[in-house]
């Protein structure tokens, strides 16, 4: 019998999308090693960093690294230095992105299909922060970094105190607060328990505020049923929402009303403050810690695990960047490589000891047993929770407006966050 010419056109196009999909595949899933081209790499990653992380690596026999670039740039220009690069035709093959910067270059990486490296695999290598990078099609980056943020206590302050730990919950905190603070004759603030609950001199408001709201278990933001990024600041069902509970509790450490007062916008920037022996906690980032031993090696100060709800899941905010394949790649398959090696379980655990951040692999063994901060570090690590920036200068301000509206009675947190919904979600839109 003959075929009609519908059936013919029919088999015709399934034939096509056959061979366009083996054609793909093919691409992601060749091997790689010696003899895969020049890859640029761009990112705003140290150089220094990744310079020695790329000298380790080809030393031990990374030939996949042979003809690999890394040019570091200004993260103030990264974003609009790297699009111009691509609408002119000389974009990197390999493009460093982040939690803050993922969707910004949504349009412009392209998707490594499951087929070439399982979402199976993905879950049980890289910690749980690292979600942040799949989608239903597949992996949009390869993780390499992750930046817990934990807190840095003073021990001098906590002694003098007759406080022998750090806080393990936020509750703990609240008790202790009191114990921490000092202030003189006039009432100014003389020694501060924590560093928290303003915007313009706390150094980590923006990952401190996140924090809290991971840590009551809503995201910031997701995708609803059309696939579209949205705010979850606002809640529903009108009960409080996460953001507005963090908003409440993050601004009660600058209120002078509360038996928790510790902070205000007169005291210097929280990380000069903690430096100068001022402060019973700071809360930073694990990068931190080699800069702070270094401005001031007299400081007796340690890390510890962010404080947590008494119920809920342990998390606590941390950065994490991962290699990513730009559109603008002539070399897909070379490309490809590079980051599946920057992302294996040898080359972390190379970048681990250069970096002194703890690994983003959960299969990667790291001896913390002569150091207690990287074992803070690698617990943080496996509790990093975090969202997708939509802008970073935006959200920066949105968080802004937010701490200071509560701050200045304004609003009551519930309709601070709720102001701040519309805000988000314009940011997000149109994001991939």
């Amino acid at each position: 019998m003959k075929a009609s010419n519908f059936q013919l056109i029919v088999l015709a196009i399934f034939v096509s999308l056959i061979i366009v999909g083996v054609g793909t595949f093919a691409i992601f899933t060749s091997g790689g090693g010696s003899g895969t081209g020049r890859v640029e790499i761009w990112g705003t990653v140290e150089s220094t960093v990744m310079d020695r992380w790329f000298t380790i690596l080809k030393e031990s026999g990374g030939d996949v690294l042979d003809d690999a670039t890394y040019t570091q740039l200004s993260s103030a220009t990264f974003e609009q230095e790297v699009t111009n690069a691509m609408a002119a035709g000389r974009g990197p093959d390999l493009v460093l992105v982040s939690d803050s910067s993922l969707l910004f270059f949504g349009d412009k990486i392209q998707t490594i299909p499951y087929g070439a490296y399982s979402q199976g695999s993905f879950l049980s290598s890289f910690v749980d922060e690292s979600s942040l990078f799949l989608r239903d099609e597949g992996i949009r980056a390869l993780p390499i970094l992750i930046d817990p943020l934990v807190i840095y206590w003073n021990r001098n302050v906590f002694s003098t105190a007759g406080i022998a730990n750090p806080p393990q919950y936020w509750n703990d905190l609240l008790a202790i607060a009191p114990k921490l603070t000092s202030f003189d004759a006039s009432q100014n603030v003389r020694r501060s328990a924590v560093a928290m609950g303003t915007w313009r001199n706390v150094a980590n408001a923006k990952p401190l505020l996140a924090t809290l709201m991971l840590q009551a278990g809503e995201p910031i933001v997701s995708r609803d049923e059309f696939g579209q990024w949205r705010s979850n600041l606002g809640g529903e069902g009108g009960t409080e929402s996460a953001a507005a509970s963090a908003l409440r509790f993050y601004t009660e450490f600058a209120n002078p009303g509360k038996t928790t007062y510790s902070w205000n916008n007169s005291l210097p920037n929280s990380t000069n403050a903690f430096l100068a022996g001022d402060v019973g906690i700071y809360v930073g980032f694990a990068s931190e810690y080699a800069l702070l031993r270094e401005r001031n090696p007299n400081l007796r100060f340690d890390a510890a695990v962010m404080p947590q709800l008494r119920s809920g899941p342990a998390a606590t905010f941390g950065r994490i960047t991962g290699v990513a394949l730009s559109l603008s790649t002539d070399n897909q398959q070379g490309a490809l490589a590079v980051a599946q090696y920057l992302s294996s379980k040898s080359a972390i655990a190379a970048l681990v000891g250069v970096s002194g951040l703890p690994s983003v692999r959960r299969d990667v063994p790291v001896d913390t047993s002569a150091s207690a901060t990287a074992q803070v570090f690698a617990q943080s690590a496996l509790i990093a929770r975090g969202w997708l920036d939509p802008n970073q200068a935006g959200t920066d301000m949105l968080f802004k407006d937010m701490i200071e509206s509560v701050l200045s009675g304004e609003g009551d947190p519930s309709f601070v966050a709720l102001d701040a919904v519309e805000e988000l979600n314009a940011l997000l839109k149109d994001k991939k």
